[in-house]
């Protein structure tokens, strides 16, 4: 993982890299004992390369030595670091986010990842990793977040992710993505919160059988296909749903809030529905925001609408309404 550098003190450097000392509760060789001490320079340190000008710590590599322990927030005042590899080791609990605010990393997405069978959740949005989704994310099957979303990322989305069966968030908006979504992922029973919109993604949206948890789906600003799934759709948990900005068509089925018995926000903009829109969704009781602008919805506005007491936006505009 690559970045560019930043000046601050070496005497920062030290303390960041002694702190990562002091968080490591086991070092099989008593690698860091014998070698990161402050008789010496932090760039002498084994394991440090540093800046031969700013004499900054630009690269740490401490792979392959079997520590244990877990990573300070302080590892991320590394402000010059070019290259981290923390591979092959036993760090537990969450990434800090202080490390992705070094600056933006880019390169790919180290397939390498799959090593660290511990890790609960991968968190590497807003920076510039293009390149593939590595496939052996699938294999880190204790993860319950993965968090990718803005990047460069093309390709299409792995099948294997659907192997995370603890998964409960899966952010991947805001990339290049292309194909069709797997079907794998609307099978993961955990999911709560699942988001692919602004991507290039193609095809039907699949079957969800087990989707039970899952609150939040986003699949807006894509190039998906087909009629509008609410028979493959067993979520009643769903609070939001975003289809808008697609290639949707057909008509709202009579019977929409029988699947989304708690949803609060419905976006269908953008798309080709059409018919008229269905009375039922004055049962869908807790919608407060609903927006089905620029389609071809005719017929009169159900007058039920106005038993919607938590609504605070209706948008409806650019249909053939009467």
């Amino acid at each position: 993982m690559i970045a560019s550098a930043n000046t601050t003190s070496i005497t920062t450097d030290q303390q960041a890299l002694l702190s990562l000392k002091g968080h490591v509760t086991e070092d099989p060789a008593n690698f860091l004992a014998r070698n990161w001490n402050t008789s010496s320079s932090v760039c002498n340190w084994t394991g440090v390369t540093c800046d031969v000008r700013t004499h900054r710590v630009t690269a740490l590599n401490i792979s392959g030595l079997n520590l244990t322990g877990t990573i300070p927030s302080e590892l991320g005042n590394l402000s010059s670091l070019q290259t981290l590899d923390l591979s092959f080791n036993w760090f537990s609990g969450s990434i800090p986010a202080s490390i992705f605010n070094i600056n933006m990393f880019h390169g790919k997405i180290p397939s390498t990842l799959s090593n660290c069978k511990r890790l609960r959740n991968i968190s590497l949005s807003l920076n510039d990793f293009s390149g593939t989704i590595p496939k052996e994310i699938g294999n880190v099957t204790k993860l319950i977040g993965l968090y990718l979303r803005g990047n460069q990322l093309q390709g299409e989305i792995p099948e294997e992710l659907g192997n995370l069966a603890e998964l409960e968030e899966l952010w991947l908006q805001n990339n290049f993505l292309t194909g069709t979504i797997p079907s794998s992922i609307f099978n993961l029973s955990s999911l709560s919160i699942l988001d692919l919109s602004v991507n290039n993604l193609t095809g039907t949206i699949p079957y969800a059988g087990n989707l039970f948890q899952l609150q939040w789906l986003d699949l807006s600003d894509n190039q998906l296909s087909g009629s509008f799934p609410s028979f493959k759709f067993k979520m009643p948990r769903l609070q939001v749903l975003d289809l808008s900005v697609n290639g949707l068509s057909g008509e709202l089925p009579a019977n929409f809030c029988n699947n989304f018995p708690f949803l609060e926000e419905l976006y269908l903009s953008k798309n080709m529905f059409y018919g008229e829109i269905p009375s039922d969704l004055a049962n869908c009781s807790y919608l407060r925001i609903l927006v089905l602008q620029f389609n071809n919805f005719s017929g009169a506005i159900p007058k039920e609408i106005g038993n919607l007491t938590k609504l605070e936006k209706l948008d409806l505009q650019f249909n053939r309404l009467r």
